[in-house]
């Protein structure tokens, strides 16, 4: 996780299998919602500092 202006930001990736090699697929600010390897959600905002 990283800092922009003092907000988290979260960088998501995942793995190709055809190219054995990691690509981005998604920047999160304010909150994280991704699907796989399983549903989550988080406040990124109410994470404490």
């Amino acid at each position: 996780m990283e800092e922009n202006d003092g907000k988290p930001v979260v960088y998501v990736y995942e793995l190709d299998p055809a190219t054995r090699a990691y690509a981005l697929t998604g920047i999160h600010h304010g909150k994280l919602s991704v699907p796989v390897p399983f549903q989550i959600g988080l406040d990124l905002d109410g994470l404490p500092r």
